[in-house]
Parts: structure tokens; sequence; C-alpha cells
């Protein structure tokens, strides 16, 4: 049995690809690996038309940034000051040795020369969701907290 592997970084994921040759078929394995299972990521993920997606609170209950709910808010945990605009993420993440990147006018980006590590945004605040707190979470270790409030 031969096996190949290639790692794909996806936000606060990381994606394995296995392909394993069985009587001359191949079949692709796809194992999805969360670096924090049921702290950071519970919910139920959902696989259609190619795309793996979390669904955060399928049972329908009052839903991120509804009326009523808990909303998720990034906190920098140093200061503790809760991340309420793009200007105030940015000076954190400036701090932290991240650099903005200019490529994608559909997106805000910053890199980390010391790494490979990408983190992506939308350019409209109103659409920062958990999933991109909790990618900054994952790639600043101990530098932020996603909390509800």
């Amino acid at each position: 049995m031969h096996a190949l592997k290639e790692y794909y970084n996806f936000n606060a994921s990381t994606l394995i690809l296995v392909w394993v040759r069985i009587d001359s078929s191949t079949v692709l394995l796809a194992l999805w690996f969360v670096h924090v299972i049921s702290f950071i990521m519970s919910g139920v993920w959902v696989f259609k038309n190619g795309v793996v997606r979390l669904v955060e609170n399928p049972g329908g209950e009052a839903v991120e940034g509804s009326r009523g709910g808990r909303r998720k808010m990034l906190v920098h945990l140093a200061s503790n000051e809760v991340i309420t605009s793009y200007s105030v993420l940015e000076r954190k993440l400036y701090s932290l040795g991240w650099e903005r990147y200019y490529d994608d006018p559909d997106l805000l980006q910053f890199h980390k020369r010391s790494t490979v590590h990408l983190i992506s945004l939308p350019r409209d605040f109103n659409k920062f969701k958990s999933m991109h707190m909790y990618d900054i979470v994952v790639k600043n270790k101990n530098a932020f907290e996603v909390r509800d409030m």
C-alpha cells in the first residue's frame, strides 16, 4: 500500500489529504483535524459542493450577532481589550510582528515573516465572524481569546 500526504492550511484547521492505492484504484481520504476540537470549534461540520464549513448553531437557536443571543468577541489578552474595529485589530497584529498584504482588494490580509501563516479577513468588519476570530487565536497563541459576550 502506498500513501502520499499533502497538507493545506485552512483558517483554524488543517486539512490532510491522503491518497491510498488499493487494488489499482485510488481512494481519497480527507481527514479533518481541528487544532482545538471541543473548545474552539464546537458545532457541526457540513460538507457541500466540495466545501467544508462549520455551522456553529445547527439547532437554530440564537445565532452569532442575532438579537437575544450571546455574541462572540475577539479579546486581546494583554490589554483585555475587545476588538471593535479593524484599526484596533491591525494595531494589535502589528505589535505581534504581522505585516499587511495588499494583494487582494476584497480582503484584509496579514502575514508574519517568521511563519507561513496568512490571516485573511473580509474587508467589511460587519462580516468578521467567529471563524476569522479563531483563525487569529490559533495563529497568535496566548495573545487573543474568543469570548461569549
